[in-house]
């Protein structure tokens, strides 16, 4: 699917409407988004005198934990639900694709689990954005699905049976990941990693040079 249709997915009332209660309604969902977002949280390192932008917060989960950070997405009820969480947040309706900012505006960028669900040519597309609007030498933490066939198998097979929501994932080798990221101007620097059932999410911490 194309980005326009990865956008208009995530302003569905049925995805709005059933996306904390799905993420977090089993015990094993609960505590991965914990270590998960602890992770993100350590890596981003906020001080206060940092500028920082969240990229596709969604309903708030990482959002609230961030104190006053600027929020956008393209969801109007997500980002009722985030700024309810998090009344501190500047939230606004924008497209990653072209941010309404100038060159240079933040410190550091953080997005969680929105990048898994773009192709390699959206993926370049965002990281030039986000580079753009970066302060050089800024942070940049994102994530990524670590390429795993038996993992992508089994997933098809769970969003059938369980009639979960949940946009197309984009897995990706340590080596490719790597190399997209140098040839559009970031320097790799921490990389974490959550362990799943099957397969690993990758959790980077990369710099704009």
């Amino acid at each position: 699917m194309s980005k326009e249709k990865f956008k208009e997915y995530y302003q569905e009332d049925n995805v709005t409407g059933t996306y904390d209660a799905q993420r977090l309604g089993t015990e094993y969902r609960r505590k991965k988004r914990g270590i998960e977002l602890n992770l993100f949280l350590e890596l981003i390192d906020k001080h206060p005198e940092d500028k920082v932008l969240e990229i596709g917060c969604s309903s708030g989960f990482l959002t609230e934990q961030l104190g006053v950070v600027t929020a956008v997405d393209t969801s109007k009820e997500m980002l009722k639900i985030a700024k309810k969480k998090n009344p501190s947040a500047i939230v606004l309706e924008a497209d990653m694709f072209k941010l309404p900012f100038d060159d240079n505006s933040f410190d550091k960028i953080i997005t969680m689990r929105v990048w898994t669900h773009l192709n390699e040519d959206d993926l370049r597309l965002a990281l030039k954005e986000s580079k753009r609007v970066l302060k050089s030498g800024g942070i940049l933490v994102f994530d990524a699905e670590e390429k795993n066939w038996l993992r992508r198998f089994i997933h098809f097979f769970y969003k059938k049976i369980f009639r979960i929501t949940g946009y197309k994932i984009y897995p990706y080798s340590i080596k490719r990941m790597k190399e997209i990221l140098n040839e559009e101007g970031f320097g790799w620097e921490i990389c974490k990693f959550i362990n799943h059932r099957i397969g690993r999410q990758i959790i980077l911490r990369v710099t704009s040079i």
